[in-house]
């Protein structure tokens, strides 16, 4: 079992950017992994290995409460 590296989804519609950390191998659409943007449901999302920023930034962002 290995669970996936972060990785990042960009959508060249809209602008719309997420850093997925997956918590095991088993993906969960919407959670680990996008097949679409959610915000404007184009299909074709551009993904990438996260950097060390995004994955910082994605982990301080499940810690912190809403503002």
């Amino acid at each position: 079992m290995l669970i996936p590296h972060p990785r990042t989804f960009i959508c060249l519609a809209c602008n719309w950017k997420r850093t997925a950390i997956a918590l095991s191998d088993c993906l969960m659409e919407g959670r680990d992994w996008f097949s679409d943007c959610p915000e404007c449901r184009h299909n074709e999302l551009e993904t990438r290995l996260a950097t060390q920023a995004e994955i910082m930034k994605e982990r301080l962002a499940n810690f912190l409460p809403s503002l």
